[in-house]
């Protein structure tokens, strides 16, 4: 990227729109897992694929309610943190939240 050249002003996306464009990709990683890995879904319950679908939605939304650069790598850090709290318990053979 070019320090000298100024950035181009970011221009408000609708809230509807934003909220279609992320169930959009929630549905594309459903439809991933469902074609790429059939057998695996055959094993789950029938709502696997819809509980894939809104979790990817809701972290889109819930990261996009976040703007300050420090409260994002904030946020970061904790889904991090809790994906490796919730592998360390399901590997304990214990279940998660």
């Amino acid at each position: 990227m070019n320090k000298n050249l100024p950035a181009k002003p970011q221009e408000l996306i609708a809230r509807d729109i934003v909220k279609a464009i992320a169930m959009n990709i929630g549905k594309d990683v459903a439809f991933h897992i469902e074609t790429m890995y059939p057998l695996a879904v055959s094993a789950t319950s029938r709502s696997m694929l819809l509980s894939v679908r809104n979790a990817v939605y809701n972290e889109i939304m819930a990261a996009l309610d976040v703007t300050d650069e420090t409260e994002i790598l904030a946020r970061l850090q904790r889904r991090k943190a809790h994906r490796r709290e919730i592998k360390a318990m399901m590997k304990a053979g214990t279940r998660g939240p």
